[in-house]
């Protein structure tokens, strides 16, 4: 919020503020185009900067872009084609803008290279030594792989689609559809035809997920008649009530035959696998809670537990070179697989884990595993979606009374002395969890550098995130150190800012098949469905109130 400043009292402006003798312009935004399909909201507090290199660093600043590159702006003069950007006075407020990588390889927002996404700019892992400190003689050339070894690549759609049947099963479709708009006659389905159908539905399910709610299954059965009017049936109040009952035990079938065929998503729930006193079905069902795409994927073709294991050794010697991001993430990218099934059957300690997965425990590995897991960039859309929401965010907290609008205003008082975008990120997400009826302290601690008891303060942290800051620091001061602790163990440092520590906070909770907090559980909902928009269908009565308020 802009403020005039009179006798130590803030006053609101629009447009501009001022302090003392200084005025300041308005803030801007501009839409940063980092690649394709792939955009974020820049804002500047302080107007438009001066230079074009100011604005560059400003981009690497706030979108988290490293490498070596040039700006483009949408030039209206020649039919908005995008045109080299070397004057600021050829943009303003609202403008886009293209970011543009020189021959350097940069980094992806998210922290990943775009070696592994872009054929183009692809580099070839000519290292030809072998992983020797592994005791191996496999060749690098295994890590050659596709662009992920992850089974999917989308989430559940919006849309169910409507797969083509087995011909013979599609003719009788058709012809019972175009009777159906001529006489209205509705079809009874034989045996054969009906248990065809729900095969080609299965089998399109389980490109999503092997295991759906009772919505999804409401989606893919309305889907069915909506596309197949001669399917309804009769004195149904849906007109799909059986086909959603007859799909459920067909998709329940469907699992039994992965169980054998070994699909690691199924059979980490065999009875095999659950304590002998509590060998039920229904008992501990590891599935997705956060919608995860790839929550178990199966292991890359023509891989064994044993090569990826192979790998993963090499890795502990890999992690301690330098220079070496590429291959690094080559061979995280192949051992994902691994790691993931780790991580959902065994759920070892933070600890051991980190301990044989070190080369996670990064800005880029945990944001490029993110991506693996949900097929959504992290950083990006975080940050892009918080600042699109801050405004409507702010204005919800204006209204809260009580002590619980006291404890936002002075969570939010910063703002009027640094509008940094970091600062304003940080009050906003502490400001959530008032709002929320929740404790920011539960997520985020703060500690003097000069307070012997911190370190111990930290081993004794279950989850949330640490702030360092000197003695007599002001709040747009840079912290001493920023980072993250689960379960004792300080698993990422030197963050530089709270609100990028939650980014890998919620990175990590899916990494490493976290659950929420309870005390956190209504600030990290809206976080994943709200911000992230991950199964953002099915809220508590609480996030939907907010969205509601958010969406106005």
């Amino acid at each position: 919020m802009k403020t005039l400043e009179q006798d130590g009292v803030f006053i609101p402006l629009l447009g501009r503020f001022v302090k003392g003798n200084r005025e300041m312009a308005a803030p801007v935004k501009l839409r940063i185009i980092l690649g394709e399909n792939d955009s974020q909201r820049l804002i500047l507090p302080g107007g438009m900067p001066e230079t074009v290199i100011e604005l560059v660093q400003e981009i690497k600043r706030q979108c988290g872009v490293d490498g070596d590159f040039r700006l483009q702006f949408m030039d209206v003069e020649f039919g908005n084609e995008f045109t080299n950007l070397v004057s600021m006075s050829d943009i303003q407020d609202k403008s886009s803008i293209k970011v543009i990588f020189n021959s350097v390889t940069p980094t992806q927002p998210d922290g990943t290279p775009p070696s592994l996404y872009s054929a183009a700019a692809s580099r070839t892992l000519n290292d030809s030594s072998s992983l020797s400190s592994a005791g191996s003689s496999f060749d690098t050339d295994i890590l050659s792989s596709p662009e992920s070894t992850s089974s999917r690549s989308t989430v559940w759609p919006i849309v169910f689609p409507m797969p083509r049947f087995a011909y013979d099963s599609q003719l009788q479709l058709d012809r019972a559809n175009a009777a159906f708009k001529e006489t209205g006659a509705l079809l009874n389905p034989d045996t054969k035809l009906k248990s065809a159908v729900l095969d080609g539905l299965a089998e399109t399910i389980v490109q999503y997920k092997v295991y759906l709610s009772d919505r999804e299954f409401d989606e893919a059965a309305e889907a069915l008649v909506t596309a197949n009017p001669c399917l309804k049936e009769p004195g149904s109040v849906t007109g799909y009530g059986g086909w959603k009952t007859s799909l459920k035990y067909k998709l329940a079938n469907y699992r039994t035959k992965l169980r054998r065929l070994g699909c690691p998503e199924v059979t980490v729930n065999a009875l095999t696998h659950k304590p002998e006193s509590k060998c039920s079905p229904a008992y501990g069902v590891k599935k997705p809670k956060k919608a995860e795409v790839n929550y178990c994927p199966t292991y890359p073709a023509g891989e064994t537990p044993e090569t990826l294991e192979e790998i993963r050794v090499a890795l502990l010697s890999e992690v301690k070179k330098r220079n070496n991001e590429h291959k690094l993430a080559a061979m995280m990218d192949k051992t994902f697989a691994l790691r993931r099934q780790e991580v959902v059957s065994e759920a070892p300690m933070i600890a051991d884990f980190k301990m044989r997965w070190p080369a996670l425990f990064n800005v880029r590995e945990v944001s490029t595993e993110f991506k693996r897991i949900t097929t959504i960039h992290l950083q990006s859309k975080f940050f892009s979606e918080l600042d699109v929401h801050s405004a409507n965010l702010m204005k919800a907290y204006a209204k809260k009374g009580g002590v619980q609008g006291k404890q936002i205003k002075t969570i939010m008082a910063p703002i009027t002395k640094t509008d940094t975008i970091e600062v304003r990120r940080e009050c906003i997400l502490k400001g959530l969890c008032v709002y929320l009826n929740e404790d920011p302290d539960k997520l985020v601690k703060q500690y003097l550098d000069v307070d012997e008891s911190t370190q111990m303060a930290i081993a004794e942290t279950v989850f949330g995130i640490f702030v360092i800051r000197q003695e007599g620091a002001e709040p747009g001061d840079d912290p001493a150190d920023v980072g993250i602790v689960l379960e004792g163990v300080e698993v990422m440092s030197e963050l530089g800012n709270v609100a990028f520590a939650v980014v890998m906070l919620l990175g990590l909770v899916y990494a490493l098949n976290l659950s929420y907090p309870q005390e956190l559980k209504y600030t990290f909902e809206v976080l994943q469905k709200s911000i992230m928009e991950l199964d953002a269908n099915k809220l508590s009565n609480k996030a939907q109130v907010l969205k509601t308020l958010l969406s106005r």
